[in-house]
């Protein structure tokens, strides 16, 4: 199972924006409750970066679905969940700061050919309820593997880099080209291969961009799947107190 190629597809935000969302009603839950199968570890709200969340929350039936992926993982690995849903607020932040940084390195470029550079590894955000962006719908998973002792896996890439190494065929297309890849490389690409295969299992869609983004019932899994419309849109956790 865990030696299965990463699979390839062929995709567009542009045309996941195109399917028509008929929203199913969902809940959006907490994941926190859940530490034997899935570890939160909110990356965004350690780094302090502003609208983040100390929990994780997902769709139910994504929750669902990533605890059962993690029975498919080897005796004592968990799940590391770095986001989940994710509030339009924390989204304008992560694109504004990337766009930033761009910004830096490429003086000369445009404003729009930064935005569609940033595009690439952050979502635009989006309030318009036909064009979520992919986390706000609860349907998005960010994810990594930890072995019975809790260290991550190696994935050759950290998480949110921003290169061609954080490309989930980065080491298939390598390997399929011919390269020798040395021993930690192989170590990776096995590591990789079963998150994708754990994950795809559960019905899981992956955005090929990175290696730690899974989808489900939203634009990004509809397009993928040949699904005829998503079954999320924005949601949100119900708050007694307080709007994210």
């Amino acid at each position: 199972m865990y030696d299965k190629p990463i699979s390839r597809f062929d995709f567009s935000f542009s045309k996941a924006y195109t399917l028509p969302i008929v929203e199913s009603g969902e809940p959006v839950v907490p994941v926190g409750l859940c530490p034997d199968r899935v570890v939160v570890l909110q990356q965004y709200y350690l780094e302090g970066i502003k609208g983040a969340l100390p929990e994780a929350y997902l769709r139910e039936e994504v929750f669902r679905r990533l605890v059962s992926a993690a029975r498919n993982l080897p005796k004592g690995y968990r799940f590391v969940l770095f986001d989940g849903w994710r509030p339009v607020k924390l989204q304008k932040g992560l694109f504004s700061a990337y766009v930033e940084r761009l910004r830096s390195e490429y003086p000369d470029a445009s404003e729009k050919t930064l935005q569609e550079m940033a595009s690439k590894y952050v979502a635009l955000p989006s309030k318009d309820p036909a064009r979520p962006s992919p986390h706000l719908t609860g349907g998005a998973v960010d994810c990594t593997i930890a072995d019975e002792d809790g260290v991550m896996l190696d994935m050759g890439a950290d998480f949110d880099e921003t290169s061609n190494r954080s490309k989930s065929r980065w080491l298939e297309d390598r390997l399929e080209a011919g390269e020798t890849l040395s021993e930690r490389e192989l170590f990776v690409l096995r590591n990789r291969r079963m998150l994708h295969a754990v994950m795809e299992k559960a019905g899981f869609t992956n955005y090929p961009e990175e290696w730690w983004h899974f989808d489900y019932g939203n634009q990004n899994w509809a397009l993928i799947t040949g699904a005829k419309n998503a079954i999320y849109g924005p949601a949100s956790p119900r708050f007694a107190w307080r709007t994210p």
